[in-house]
């Protein structure tokens, strides 16, 4: 079967005389917004990868430029390109152009100039559609006798003819223009419309394809389903040969790589071959070799690609915080199977249901658990299938309680205000919609790669242009309406802005130091993961400044508790804590072992693991008290209601979890 072609040829014709220099009601000429939006149109196709060919016509320019000039009435109408593939050396021109102050702008000539390339240009080729778009304001005179015959041509031709500058509204004022718009079937919009949709950047379009599996239930019966991609986080990185028609030959030097393997011994490096090396696992000290026929042995085979009906739940058991990323899919039936599909959708609705289904992509490719929402969308039916997490990536949180906490009235109606202030549906048109909504690094990005390629020489600006730096700030029409509120809201909760001292250590001259000093040692004092007291006492017995070397060493120390999931992991944390208590005890700095301590205190309990604190402590660990130490402040029996810690039995059972019926959304 023959591939549907695409393709569209566009003629972009650009007025660039005298009646373009009228200013629009921002203040800014018309020449000026058309040579932003032409730029932007082009830039757009170059980052879509668009095979679309596109010619430009320059009207009202100084010079004359055309196949038709010889029949005369054609002058001032210039040809800048025919149709083609569109190239960064045509963005460049456009950004270089200036308009004419003296030359008449006779738009309808150029009119006819731009259906004539159509249709010279795109004999015996396909494509799926003709357009011509005109960037004028049409104030030219112009003699509308062979009106009728222009129109007949572009209706016989199947030109689409836009016009942007003036929306219909406004040249319906005029009646020749409002026949002229009839007659040619013309789309007139001004630039107010147009901007908003050609500021940002358009990545290549993909056709989505249709993953055709059945969906089975056990050995019962299955029903054929199509699944496509809905969302997916999009991919960042870009294709950077788009600006290769600046490249030559003596500018491409060929980039060779080359892998060289070493071990160290006694100082020195050893350089080992490629064969001779096999993978590993380290855990602690202790290196475990993995040869190839172990990582088949191990690896995790989950047959074959599936999607697996596992059974069906209430809608409200699937918590919104449940649905993790990795995009969605949606789900419909074979065109043979829509009874069945239509049958179980239906009790799925009927029940307020849904299905939990184990999905595998490809042939022993790691399994999902997903759950399938029903979703009706005018009469179509069909499944949204998300992602389900497994138990070891959640993380259970004691969250505080706000019960003690009860506004006022006044409290209450001022949030009430703000959020009527700052509602984003108020006018029926909703804001930060997905589909409107664009990704502002991806944004830049393309920003910079755009100026790269329009001037190769030149470094990239800092400033963020205003199309992208509008994605990260709120609307101005919601600050403006919010602000009498906002400003409610400070002057009712008194809200003050706190302010930090970094103080690491107190009263103790043996750990203070100069910043200057924590500037540049703190470039080199690392301590891995891997082996942390080793590189602690490693970085000390170096002379490495004590506060930076134990500052690290805290940080590693937490990170470790808050990564770890059993009660092996928390052996190295232990350890670290061990190393620390003695070090501070033999620098009489008890006090900042005892801080610290607290924070790991609540490193554990706020990261769920309470059922390890008792574990955890017996590992000789505690506070330091002042039968160890005397200097130290804390008694014995403040260490051990420290230690002490109450572990609830069903800690999901008090968390405070959003119960809103998820199934709403998706019906």
């Amino acid at each position: 079967m023959a591939a549907i072609n695409k393709k569209e040829a566009i003629v972009l014709a650009i007025d660039v005389g005298k009646s373009s220099l009228q200013h629009d009601s921002d203040g800014k000429t018309y020449f000026e917004k058309s040579k932003f939006c032409v730029s932007m149109i082009l830039k757009r196709k170059i980052f879509a990868e668009s095979k679309d060919y596109l010619a430009l016509i320059l009207f009202g320019s100084s010079h004359t430029n055309n196949h038709l000039s010889l029949k005369g009435c054609y002058d001032n109408i210039e040809i800048v390109t025919s149709l083609g593939i569109v190239t960064w050396d045509l963005v460049k021109h456009i950004n270089s152009l200036s308009s004419a102050d003296i030359t008449p702008s006779n738009w309808l000539n150029t009119l006819v100039l731009a259906a004539d390339i159509l249709k010279k240009e795109t004999e015996e080729k396909i494509f799926k559609e003709l357009q011509i778009v005109m960037f004028s304001n049409l104030e030219a005179d112009v003699s509308f006798d062979k009106l009728n015959i222009i129109a007949s041509c572009l209706k016989t031709q199947n030109i689409n003819l836009t016009i942007v500058g003036k929306d219909c509204e406004v040249l319906s004022l005029n009646p020749k223009l409002e026949t002229f718009i009839i007659e040619t079937e013309a789309t007139a919009v001004n630039f107010d419309s147009v901007l908003p949709k050609l500021s940002h950047y358009k990545q290549k379009e993909v056709t989505p394809r249709a993953w055709n599996i059945p969906l089975s239930f056990g050995n019962v019966f299955n029903i054929r389903v199509c699944g496509y991609k809905k969302i997916d986080e999009s991919a960042k990185s870009l294709k950077w040969l788009l600006c290769k028609n600046y490249d030559t030959e003596d500018s491409i030097t060929a980039m060779k790589k080359h892998t060289t393997y070493f071990y160290i011994e006694n100082s020195e490096q050893i350089q080992v071959d490629r064969e001779d090396i096999i993978d590993g696992f380290r855990f602690g000290d202790t290196i475990i070799p993995v040869s190839n026929l172990d990582t088949d042995a191990y690896s995790y085979k989950s047959g074959p690609r599936c999607l697996q009906v596992l059974g069906f739940t209430k809608a409200k058991n699937i918590q919104r915080s449940f649905l993790m990323d990795g995009g969605s899919y949606i789900f419909k039936p074979h065109k043979e199977d829509v009874v069945a599909f239509k049958a179980v959708f239906n009790a799925m609705v009927e029940r307020e249901e849904l299905m939990i289904v184990r999905k595998v992509y490809l042939n022993n490719c790691l399994p999902t658990i997903c759950v399938m929402f029903p979703q009706r969308e005018d009469t179509e039916n069909y499944f949204i299938c998300v992602n389900l997490p497994f138990a070891e990536d959640e993380h259970l949180f004691k969250l505080p309680s706000l019960k003690s906490f009860k506004p006022n009235y006044e409290e209450c109606n001022a949030v009430r205000n703000l959020i009527d202030a700052m509602d984003l549906d108020k006018d029926g048109n909703e804001l930060f919609m997905p589909e409107n909504t664009h990704d502002p690094e991806l944004q830049y990005v393309y920003d910079c790669i755009a100026q790269k390629a329009i001037n190769p020489n030149k470094l990239l600006t800092k400033a963020i242009p205003e199309p992208i730096q509008s994605l990260l700030n709120p609307p101005k029409r919601i600050m403006e309406k919010s602000k009498q509120t906002i400003n409610e809201i400070i002057k009712i909760f008194s809200l003050q802005q706190e302010k930090y001292e970094k103080c690491l250590v107190e009263d103790n001259n043996i750990l203070q130091f100069d910043c200057d000093e924590e500037t540049d040692f703190s470039k080199q004092c690392v301590i891995t993961a891997f082996s942390p007291i080793e590189d602690f006492n490693k970085l000390l017995k170096n002379g490495f400044n004590s506060v930076i070397v134990c500052e690290n060493m805290k940080h590693i120390t937490l990170d470790l508790i808050e990564s770890s999931t059993s009660m092996e992991d928390l052996e190295k944390p232990a350890l670290n804590l061990k190393v620390l208590r003695e070090f501070y005890i033999n620098n009489n700095d008890i006090k900042s072992y005892n801080n610290l301590m607290y924070l790991v205190k609540d490193s554990v309990l706020i990261s769920g693991k309470e059922g390890m604190w008792s574990q955890f402590v017996d590992s000789g660990i505690g506070l330091i008290t002042n039968q160890e130490i005397e200097i130290s402040d804390i008694s014995q029996e403040l260490s051990e209601q420290f230690m002490k810690h109450e572990v609830l039995q069903d800690v999901a059972a008090e968390f405070i979890i959003d119960d809103d019926d998820p199934l709403k959304e998706f019906l």
